[in-house]
């Protein structure tokens, strides 16, 4: 098929979870429909008792022979004959008894009692500092914030705060198993941000979980979600049940596990027996079953702890399970004298004599560390918080390099002149050059590390080091961001690119749209059998690409939607494209105006693992049965890259 991405079908995705029951059946004989609730009482159907030498160990046992017992209990759900708590705070507890009938589960009342200490050496095993940050020795919760997972954290599973995993095959193997173990587990399948499930822009991104232990409030959940009707704060609590180690599950009252909206129609199960996959400092990986038409799937929400999101804590080499991080690799350049005096015009790349720097306006200074795990230099992405203030005089810098070996800087600290030489990845000045100063943030010196330089991406960043690694090397950089000025001022008119109307590759897709192929690296075509000379698809950030272009030899019953298509994030394919930001009505007897706009941030190339396609819908605006896409003809009169506005 002529698909420039990979779709999966709803049998391969549609995989989720049957309606949660609070007790099923095991292969016991049931008790007759005449078990009432009534006598489904402590002391009679059940006991509840203190543990002799540990009051805050309650054991639980089932009095009634012949039945399926059912248990609802701080620490989830059983159907064991005897169970045991261990409940580390003190504070009014509930059990719920029940049996399994032939008329169905039949419950009694809660039965209450009171734990009047706390016992802080239950909370000796690290799962409950790795998921609520644990207690002091005074009992002292230190609050454990949960965020939605953003990106990769190796050597941890999970790309974007959402996965798929096959209930029979739990590791994603051959001779597949349902057991899932903690840490023993992997995604069927990884989707990373989507558009129609959760993209990177999402507000739930911004949502947080914390969970604490307190002394007197006991397990405290506050579920912080924001979604496309605002913010909720839920305040509840939560219950740990690690009677097997192995295999720990979590449960919440009075709230729901963070999640995002998308899901709330897809699982029913948000507070009981959760399964715990992943559970440390840095990650905690959850998994409940989907529960909507689409059948039984695990679903795996994804969160990383909030300071190892925002960069103040890293994830060691060293540890059990952790990979061994790759050691700090500076920047490498084979001649950066020239990188630093490219730059990069409308339809070619040349190098200057003097180039000039301005700050992004974006994020004019940030800090750059260096992910062992990932073997890359990442953005902690913190400006704009209380230790990187905004910095107000962006439009007042400019620092010009000329290729002479003299420098010229002009900013609010007053700006400075000096002479520098490069010398490997460094820019070295004579004398003290302040950049920017904003707050307690101050990024000057002589030596300026080139952490970044790409006349394609419109990026420059020169950084000092303000942290060094065990071995003594610098891993942690404070940076200005940079773009280039063009020489002679902006792109201020389009740039045409020509499109040999004969090689467009005109086909119809499922039956129900017809496809206009610019250029997809799936095809199996050479370069120089596209229309377009597919090196030249690329969108600098903020351009727009402009189609004009025709369609005759088709008869219209309506009037039918079109749409760019293409790989960019955030972009979709048929039927979706039709009605969100990408679709338009389509001219049936003129000409038809596209105009796709990069908001990726940084250049966008169509070339290589990218495609660019019109899709025009068919399905209800012609006659299907006699259409054929040889008859259509397609006539651009324009394909344009637009100037930034």
């Amino acid at each position: 098929m002529k698909k420039a991405i990979k779709y999966f079908s709803s049998l391969a995705l549609g995989l989720s979870a049957a309606a949660l029951v609070s007790c099923s059946p095991d292969d016991h004989s049931l008790a007759g429909p005449s078990v009432s609730s009534e006598e489904l009482v402590e002391g009679i159907a059940f006991s509840v008792t203190p543990d002799a030498k540990d009051p805050n160990i309650i054991h639980l046992k089932s009095l009634m022979t012949g039945v399926t017992p059912c248990w609802e209990t701080p620490q989830g759900r059983s159907q064991n004959v005897e169970m045991t708590l261990e409940l580390p705070f003190s504070g009014e507890y509930s059990v719920k008894y029940g049996v399994t009938t032939q008329a169905g589960t039949v419950w009694g009342e809660p039965y209450t009692f009171t734990l009047s200490q706390n016992n802080f050496e239950m909370l000796s095993d690290a799962i409950w500092t790795n998921l609520a940050g644990g207690v002091d020795e005074n009992g002292n919760g230190n609050p454990k914030t949960w965020v939605p997972m953003d990106k990769a954290y190796l050597p941890y599973k999970g790309t974007a705060p959402v996965g798929y995993m096959d209930p029979n095959n739990v590791l994603n193997a051959e001779g597949g198993t349902d057991d899932i173990t903690l840490d023993n587990w992997n995604f069927n399948w990884d989707p990373g941000f989507q558009s129609w499930l959760i993209d990177s822009t999402d507000p739930y991104m911004g949502s947080e979980m914390i969970l604490s232990l307190d002394p007197i409030k006991g397990c405290v959940a506050e579920i912080k979600r924001i979604d496309g009707n605002g913010a909720t704060d839920v305040v509840g609590g939560f219950s740990l049940n690690i009677a097997d180690p192995k295999r720990p599950t979590l449960s919440f009252n009075d709230c729901e596990m963070l999640h995002a909206a998308w899901g709330d129609g897809v699982c029913s199960n948000y507070s009981q027996d959760l399964k715990i996959l992943t559970v440390n400092p840095y990650v905690l990986q959850i998994a409940t079953m989907r529960s909507n038409s689409e059948g039984p799937w695990w679903i795996v929400w994804n969160f990383v702890a909030k300071d190892v999101r925002d960069g103040l804590v890293q994830i060691p080499a060293e540890g059990p399970d952790l990979m061994e991080t790759k050691p700090v690799e500076e920047p490498v350049y084979e001649d950066l004298a020239t990188e630093l005096f490219t730059i990069s015009g409308d339809d070619a790349s040349y190098v200057a004599t003097k180039t000039t720097f301005l700050l992004d306006e974006e994020t004019p200074y940030d800090i750059m560390w260096w992910n062992g795990a990932n073997g890359a230099w990442e953005w902690i992405k913190g400006y704009g918080s209380s230790w990187a203030p905004v910095y107000e005089s962006i439009g007042d810098f400019a620092l010009t390099l000329e290729n002479s070996g003299k420098a010229t800087l002009e900013n609010a600290e007053g700006g400075a002149t000096a002479n520098f030489t490069i010398e490997g990845n460094k820019v070295v000045f004579d004398k003290e050059v302040t950049l920017l100063t904003s707050g307690d943030v101050a990024i000057k010196g002589t030596e300026f590390t080139v952490m970044k330089c790409s006349a394609d991406n419109n990026e420059v960043v020169f950084g000092i080091p303000v942290e060094k690694d065990a071995s003594g090397k610098d891993n942690k950089y404070l940076c200005a961001k940079m773009t280039i000025k063009p020489i002679g001022g902006a792109q201020n008119s389009p740039i045409v690119l020509p499109v040999d109307n004969s090689k467009l590759d005109i086909y119809k897709e499922a039956d129900k749209y017809l496809r206009i192929q610019f250029y997809n690296p799936w095809a199996g075509r050479d370069d120089s059998e596209w229309p377009v000379d597919p090196s030249k698809l690329k969108l600098k950030k903020g351009q727009k690409l402009e189609l004009k272009y025709t369609v005759s030899g088709i008869d219209w019953t309506a009037t039918p939607r079109t749409a760019f298509c293409c790989n960019i994030d955030g972009f979709q394919w048929e039927p979706d494209c039709y009605t969100n930001f990408q679709g338009q009505d389509f001219v049936t007897n003129g000409e038809n105006t596209m105009v796709l706009t990069n908001e990726t941030g940084s250049t966008y190339n169509f070339y290589g693992t990218g495609s660019l396609q019109v899709s025009i819908q068919l399905e209800g605006c012609t006659d299907l049965a006699t259409f054929d896409p040889a008859n259509a003809v397609v006539n651009v009169t324009s394909l344009s890259i637009l100037p930034i506005e």
